[in-house]
């Protein structure tokens, strides 16, 4: 058995951060609500991104 399911859902993991990343590097620093409601969208999205990535390994 291959470890190749699993690295190829790291790697996309890891390409959707830093799309994420970017694009919040390239946003104006937004309202203090407006960001508390954004992080609480990329905590949703690694979480399900985490999700993935363990039913892969399993």
């Amino acid at each position: 058995m291959t470890d190749a399911p699993l690295s190829n859902a790291l790697d996309r993991a890891e390409r959707a951060l830093q799309r994420i990343e970017r694009a919040l590097g390239s946003r104006s620093p937004a309202p203090a609500p407006r960001d508390e409601e954004l992080r609480a969208k990329v905590r949703e999205v690694v979480e399900e991104l985490d999700e993935l990535i363990r039913e892969v390994a399993a």
